[in-house]
């Protein structure tokens, strides 16, 4: 810890330099001019005293610059702006020592200075300029504590967001799976989801000769020439409000009526299933012919569930599904192939042409209908 005193006085300087090493200041750094403190403290240059100066003491009235002048140069300088100036001088008059206090000048002593008074103003400026490093050493702390926390915050803020996308992407490829209600229940842990629904329709359809089809053309244009079909039908689900259930190869089955029940889930499955004959309508094979679709219908009770542990998969079980399933494979190519409960549902509002008996396997004889269109 240094002092500078700054005094044309030789005298003056000997003075207070000899009071101040006897109260046990030793680092004492004298200058007899302003421009001499200006190269102590660095003021224009490297500085040529010690760098950690704690206090001034400032005549006022010296030759080249007076200590008001010189104490408004050291305060302008953010390096030295926080070192307190004491202001030495032989004048009271107030208009002096209100300029100094103006200049920024911490107090004053006045000449022949009072050894008692000097040593109090010295000892009191020295603890105001501690008290004034602490506090500014614990500001840079909390700026540093404050940054460091802003910092943790926004990594946080970015680690949450990357979750809140993994945990969408999670979400949209668990509801491209499974029915959203039943997506629901499995994610708060339910055991095993089985549900008995005792009035759906379901819906096989099927590519007319796609085993032919697929031995005669390249397979990634059968794959292109499939999710082209089915994304189409995805979309047509999605606009009658119905449930897709699962595609295996050439088949797409849909059901409607659940998970959420309705009462026109036979209505919006004809729909459906006429809007389905339509999109292929016109579509051309790779091999150059047109693409033709069959399907069968169904109306009745089916068990829902959710099977697997990995893999799994929302399926149908029951009479309802395997009849469905018998309605597209025994119909006719462009064909919607119902049977007589499904019929009687829709007899008023959509027009049918009666096929018949068909026989299916474990049912024996059964009456079904063909869906024209609606009235």
């Amino acid at each position: 810890m240094s002092l500078l005193i700054v005094d044309d006085s030789a005298g003056s300087r000997l003075l207070l330099s000899s009071i101040l090493k006897a109260a046990g200041y030793k680092e004492l750094v004298t200058a007899e001019s302003a421009q001499g403190a200006f190269e102590r403290l660095g003021l224009n240059g490297p500085a040529t005293g010690p760098s950690d100066v704690n206090l001034i003491l400032m005549d006022i009235s010296m030759p080249d610059m007076d200590g008001i002048e010189a104490c408004c140069r050291i305060k302008a300088d953010a390096r030295l702006q926080d070192i307190p100036i004491i202001m030495v001088t032989a004048s009271t008059e107030t208009e002096d020592l209100q300029l100094a206090f103006t200049a920024g000048a911490m107090d004053y002593i006045t000449k022949p200075p009072n050894k008692v008074e000097l040593l109090a103003r010295v000892r009191s400026a020295l603890e105001l300029k501690h008290e004034m490093d602490r506090r500014k050493e614990v500001t840079q702390q909390l700026q540093e504590s404050n940054l460091r926390l802003e910092e943790a915050l926004a990594s946080l803020d970015e680690k949450h967001r990357q979750l809140l996308e993994e945990q969408a992407k999670s979400e949209r490829l668990l509801l491209n799976i499974l029915p959203q209600p039943i997506a629901e229940r499995l994610k708060q842990s339910e055991g095993v989801i089985a549900d008995n629904f005792p009035d759906v329709t379901v819906l096989f359809a099927d590519i007319v000769d796609f085993t032919k089809l697929s031995a005669r053309v390249p397979p990634a244009d059968v794959v292109a020439m499939l999710n082209d079909v089915f994304s189409k039908f995805d979309q047509l689900a999605e606009k009658h409000g119905l449930e897709k259930i699962k595609t295996i190869g050439d088949a797409y089955m849909v059901v409607g009526g659940l998970p959420t029940p309705r009462p026109d889930h036979a209505e919006a499955v004809a729909d459906m299933a006429l809007d389905m004959r339509g999109a292929v309508a016109g579509r051309l094979r790779a091999t150059g012919s047109l693409l033709t679709v069959r399907i069968g219908i169904h109306t009745g009770p089916v068990i829902a569930g959710v099977i697997g542990t990995k893999k799994f998969i929302y399926d149908l079980w029951g009479d309802t599904v395997n009849i469905a399933s018998r309605m597209e494979s025994l119909g006719a190519p462009a064909g919607i192939q119902v049977t007589a409960a499904t019929y009687e549902r829709l007899r008023d509002r959509y027009l049918f042409e009666r096929r018949g008996t068909v026989q299916v396997k474990g049912k024996g004889e059964m009456v079904t209908y063909q869906l024209v269109g609606r009235k």
